[in-house]
């Protein structure tokens, strides 16, 4: 595995992608469950479940966010700033 300007370029843009994406995505999924019913002590222990999701989807957004960007960038952003 080679660190090319072209790939860590591309895996930062792919980790800003995943942010942003994390930040639509949290925005309607958190609507949407605070739209659910339930008893009050469901509630709680949802509310808690909610927090290591959040979290989670973060982390998967930015890991795979990023690793595309970087193979996208390593595969086509290289070649083209004569990193070749």
């Amino acid at each position: 595995m080679e660190l090319t300007l072209g790939g860590l370029l591309a895996a930062v843009a792919g980790a800003i992608l995943g942010g942003v994406n994390y930040a639509m995505l949290i925005g309607y999924l958190e609507g949407w469950l605070n739209a659910a019913e339930g008893v009050e002590t469901e509630r709680a222990d949802f509310d808690s479940n909610v927090s290591v999701m959040r979290r989670t989807i973060l982390g998967c957004d930015l890991v795979i966010c990023a690793a595309i960007g970087y193979w996208l960038g390593t595969s086509y952003l290289s070649p083209a700033l004569g990193a070749d």
